[in-house]
Formats: C-alpha cells, structure tokens, sequence
C-alpha cells in the first residue's frame, strides 16, 4: 500500500521549491523556506534537519515528477517516432516549467557532496530503466527495433540533459530545443540494432531457429507456468512462436496453428518482456546468424 503523502513535507518542498525561484538556492534561508510554505521554523526542523536535507527531498520528488510526466506523455500504441516525439517533450517540457529548479539541479547540487552524486546517479539509471521499457513495446517491435540497451538510454538522456542544460545556463528558452532533440534520439533508436531475423524455415514448417540458436535460448528461459491440470506448452514452440509472429509483423490471432493457442505466445511473450527475458533471448538469436533450418 502506497503510503500518503504528508500534506506539512509537501508544503515545506514547494516553499524551499518557489525560494529557489526567487533567489537561487545559494540566496535562500530557511526563513524564505517557511515564509514561502506558511510554516514556522519550528515546523521545519521537524521535519528536515537542514536546508540541504530539504533540497535533497525536492530534487528526489522532482525526479519522481519528471518520470511520471514521461510515463503520463507517451501513448505507447502510437508509432514508435510518435512515442520519442512525446518522450522528449515532456523531458524538455519538464526543464521548462522551472528552469530555475534546473539550473540549481547543475550549479549548485553537486556542492552537496556524495549524497547528491548518489542521487543524480539514481536519478540517471531510473531514467535509463524507463526509457528502455518504452522502447520495448508493442510498436518498437512492429518496427523491427529491439529494446534500447542500458548503454544506449544513458547516451540518449545524456546528450538532452546536456542539450537542455546550455540553454539553461544561457538563459534561453529550452523549448526552442525541442525539435533538435527529438531528431536526436529518433536518430540514435533508428540506428539502434534491429530484432534479429531467423532464417525462414525450407521444407521443415516446424523449426525456425538452429539447434545452436536454441542452445543458446533454452538456458535463459524461466521455468513455464501453466493452468491447473494441464502441462506446460513447450518452450521452443512458444518461442518460435514469438519469432515467427515478429519476423511476419502479423497480429498474435494470425499465429498458424502449429504454434498452439496464440494466447499462449502472448501471454509469455509480454511476462518475458517485462522480466528482460526476451531481450537476452534476441541477443541471443543475434549472436549466431541462422545459416539454415533444421
């Protein structure tokens, strides 16, 4: 059960937040802090021991907000350029609302020591995870585009965060950014490596991948689940299952009967997404071209 937010720590980060607004961060007093939140001084210190305390509070919940607002943006059913394009916005959007708040996040945070490494460190990894699982999507892989690496999201973040934080420090308007990231990072999940293609299969309809390919695979699968009182549907079928379904870019209904219930595929194609399975598994399809078909 989420646990509600507290109504005094709330007001207390939208003071130090609009302080920040102010005069800056390096400007800003506690007394700014509660006359901003309608507190007493007293209150804070129940709360927060310091003012760094606070403003390590409000780059946290900052960052909860900047990856809500991307979540919120995409429609992950639009066209993977479509989802970027919304990704981005909202991420510039985001500097936008509070360029200050940014530009505190740049020149003065890191002045707090190892703890705010640790958080922008934190910050760039969540960022990172959710960029990836977006890029892991249904439209991603109509397109033929695997998920984005861990690698690739950091370049991708990295380059908007620097992008946007010169026009911060120069005091230009970041949306004005708006199209050149978007051509960016469309650019970089264009060029990134494509879902592996198997080898059609020739005169034998029922194997797609090679005995080595599948030697590869089988180790990587989690043990299949099944309904009560009925066996597990074969590993290697649900695979080719997805590869098949992938490969032809058809619905999952459209599956050929010799796969089984196209539920099935479905079903553990979307469990191995979201657990990273499938992506090791392509990786692993990837590693050796299939010359033939068995």
């Amino acid at each position: 059960m989420t646990a509600r937010p507290d109504p005094v720590r709330e007001r207390l980060l939208k003071g130090l937040h609009r302080a920040i607004e102010e005069r800056g961060y390096g400007g800003t007093t506690v007394a700014d802090i509660v006359r901003h939140a309608r507190a007493s001084r007293t209150t804070f210190y129940q709360v927060f021991a310091t003012k760094d305390e606070c403003l390590l509070a409000l780059m946290e919940a900052a960052n909860g907000s900047l990856m809500r607002r991307i979540s919120n943006a995409v429609d992950p059913a639009a066209p993977w350029p479509v989802q970027t394009r919304q990704a981005v916005t909202a991420y510039i959007g985001h500097v936008a609302a509070s360029p200050e708040l940014s530009l505190c996040w740049i020149r003065e945070f890191p002045s707090l020591g190892p703890i705010a490494g640790q958080v922008r460190r934190e910050s760039m990894n969540a960022l990172a995870d959710l960029v990836r699982r977006l890029s892991a999507n249904e439209p991603f892989r109509r397109a033929g585009r695997a998920p984005l690496t861990r690698e690739l999201a950091l370049v991708i973040l990295g380059g908007l965060r620097e992008l946007t934080a010169t026009a911060v420090e120069e005091g230009t308007d970041v949306r004005q950014l708006t199209e050149t990231g978007v051509a960016a990072a469309v650019a970089f999940l264009g060029a990134a490596p494509p879902v592996p293609v198997v080898a059609r299969p020739t005169g034998d309809e029922g194997l797609l991948l090679t005995e080595e390919q599948w030697a590869r695979i089988r180790p990587l699968l989690p043990p299949a689940r099944a309904a009560v009182g009925r066996p597990p549907a074969p590993q290697r079928q649900v695979v080719e299952a997805i590869v098949y379904r992938d490969r032809e870019g058809i619905p999952w209904r459209d599956l050929p009967s010799r796969f089984g219930p196209w539920q099935t595929a479905w079903k553990r194609h979307r469990r191995w997404v979201d657990d990273g399975t499938w992506a090791r598994i392509s990786a692993a399809i990837g590693a050796t071209p299939a010359t033939g078909t068995r």
